[in-house]
């Protein structure tokens, strides 16, 4: 069953609305999810439908915690945030049509998503005057992946806080989310790591924008080895912003994936950026690429106010929340367990059952082109977490994902889902 916190915190700035006289007020509604279960040293990924303001009225601010059942934050080190995502149910996507959830399958509805947090705790901020517009009657739906750094169960719940505006007209803007894997529930990516030391890699994204307007705010999500997020405008050659990310956060233990950053520069402004109807927006998402960093992402969100713009205009100031960024440190993830059992030589597959690989030490000449077969009933997969190139292979339930191994050396592999429990190494000759 769905738990909600009835809290109502009047906390902000009451006015009179000019239209009728009617009372307006700026209001911080607090909710929380039901409850979500992780087990040990386990990573869980699900989706859930979650509350929202029973009135209509506009979202101004959001931000969001991982909980436990007395409201205490549970911090990274201990249940991590590896990111959520808010959308509104039935309501059609700036940039994509048919949305796929964690196993691949097209959802039957639209969802318009709204609002994003990853291990950077971004935190959604319109200027004045701005506002997303809500009906009391509007349906969201929550995504979340979330990350256990200890030996036992946790249930922990998402508590995230709505600032919300009735009672007057704001500007509505609508929300825009850019992404090099768009339209995904797991929009990751692999970076090679081959380049050699100053090398960098990257993925786009391109919007051929339907309608003009002003970007009135945007901040961005990368991971691990990522150097910078580009949003420019192709049309009149021009970089809008660019989303830096800070790191030095806690490093939770054990090392269970790659740390990303923890900030990303955000920006808004009263003025906004000007696009007009036909220009290509493009997001560049940028990683370093001396070694691999595995199941990546690269997005951006956000907030167009539609309004009348002709030709290429120049950027307005920008007021950045810039954080201290910085150049990505250099890790090089453990295996959190030794693989066993005999070494299978010149194999070109294995099984994947659930919690194990069914050859866990292979050896292999190099050129082998080497499938995994998942036969479980638990969601897998196949992540490098050090060796000569970086790879993944998507969750699954069934089916297979093979890989030629072109470079020798030792990979040493694991899944991202159980990383404690699944671990293979494959020595490529």
């Amino acid at each position: 069953m769905r738990v909600r916190l009835p809290i109502l915190l009047l906390s902000a700035l009451f006015s009179l609305a000019a239209p009728g006289g009617a009372l307006a007020a700026e209001q911080t509604l607090i909710f929380r999810s039901a409850p979500i279960t992780v087990g040990p040293y386990e990573v869980v990924q699900g989706t859930q439908r979650v509350d929202s303001p029973q009135v209509d009225g506009y979202v101004v601010g959001m931000s969001a915690d991982v909980v436990d059942a007395d409201g205490n934050v549970v911090p990274n080190a201990h249940v991590m945030l590896h990111h959520v995502v808010f959308a509104k149910v039935l309501a059609p996507d700036y940039t994509c049509v048919t949305y796929r959830d964690y196993d691949g399958m097209a959802a039957p509805f639209p969802v318009q998503r709204f609002y994003a947090e990853g291990e950077e705790h971004a935190r959604l901020q319109l200027p004045s005057g701005y506002g997303y517009p809500n009906s009391g009657q509007s349906i969201w739906g929550l995504l979340y992946m979330l990350m256990n750094h200890h030996d036992f169960t946790h249930t922990v719940y998402i508590r995230y806080t709505v600032r919300y505006v009735t009672g007057e007209t704001l500007t509505p803007v609508k929300p825009i989310w850019l992404d090099v894997r768009n339209c995904r529930a797991d929009p990751v990516f692999d970076v090679p790591g081959t380049g050699g030391p100053g090398s960098t890699y990257a993925q786009h994204y391109e919007l051929r924008m339907p309608e003009s307007g002003r970007i009135v705010a945007a901040g961005g999500h990368l991971h691990g080895g990522g150097l910078r997020l580009e949003l420019s405008d192709e049309t009149c050659g021009s970089m809008l912003f660019q989303s830096l990310p800070t790191w030095g956060g806690p490093m939770p233990m054990p090392m269970m994936h790659e740390p990303g950053p923890s900030h990303m520069s955000a920006f808004s402004t009263d003025a906004g950026i000007p696009i007009a109807a036909g220009d290509t927006l493009r997001l560049n998402a940028v990683y370093e690429n001396s070694s691999p960093h595995v199941r990546v992402m690269g997005i951006m969100m956000a907030f167009l106010a539609p309004a009348v713009v002709v030709g290429c205009q120049p950027t307005p100031p920008l007021e950045v929340d810039l954080g201290q960024p910085g150049t990505p440190p250099h890790l090089v993830l453990p295996l959190l367990r030794k693989p066993s059992g005999p070494l299978a030589r010149d194999v070109t597959g294995t099984s994947v059952g659930d919690y194990r690989y069914g050859s866990q030490r292979v050896s292999i000449r190099r050129g082998t082109t080497f499938t995994w077969r998942f036969v479980g009933a638990v969601r897998h997969d196949v992540t490098l977490a050090n060796g000569p190139v970086g790879f993944s292979s998507p969750s699954l339930l069934r089916g297979h994902f093979s890989y030629r191994f072109i470079r020798p050396g030792v990979y040493k592999l694991f899944c991202s889902l159980h990383p404690t429990r699944m671990t293979q190494v494959v020595t490529v000759r």
